[in-house]
């Protein structure tokens, strides 16, 4: 059997989870750019063909890393496209949801072949983990929000200690989540 064959007949034995999962892979992304036309940015034809392009690859194979791709090209075409203030707007959390909703298809979907059902536990693990990530963007663009309207001078050591402050509240989430899983 040729290997695109095999492909096939995998795809073949899709439950209807992995089907949902896998729309979900397909959909997210052009969400969180549909989310940045709405923001005001301007999107070249380039753009839009390769996010559909590898949202699909991503949805056929979500095991490959053709995720990561999606993840950095719509995300990096946010940050070095879009017009001033459009990272304040609130579609920029519409975006950050969906580029999680996608990573967290992939990832389910990506435990096994075509024809494993994710479990309930996999499913709580999962749904907790995405909506402590889900917060934590949701508290980041309000303090940002805050922040922006005070106009505060930068500064490298205010940075750094949010950074340091931002590590360690993810250590310790990781450390508690991991040990209910």
């Amino acid at each position: 059997m040729t290997t695109f064959s095999a492909f096939l007949d995998e795809l073949s034995r899709l439950v209807p989870q992995q089907v949902l999962l896998r729309l979900v892979a397909l959909v997210a992304p052009l969400i969180a750019v549909l989310a940045e036309v709405q923001a005001g940015a301007t999107l070249q034809r380039w753009f839009v063909v390769s996010v559909v392009v590898l949202s699909v690859v991503a949805a056929l194979l979500p095991d490959s890393h053709t995720g990561l791709l999606v993840v950095l090209l719509v995300g990096g075409h946010w940050a070095g496209a879009s017009p001033d203030g459009m990272s304040r707007s609130g579609w920029v959390l519409l975006m950050a949801l969906a580029l999680l909703l996608f990573h967290v298809a992939c990832t389910l979907a990506s435990y096994g072949p075509s024809s494993v059902v994710p479990d309930k536990e996999l499913l709580v693990l999962w749904l907790r983990r995405s909506a402590t990530a889900a917060a934590v963007a949701a508290i980041v663009w309000v303090t940002s929000r805050v922040a922006s309207e005070l106009e505060l001078p930068s500064s490298g050591l205010v940075l750094g200690i949010a950074l340091l402050v931002l590590v360690g509240w993810t250590a310790l989430l990781a450390r508690t989540m991991s040990v209910r899983a």
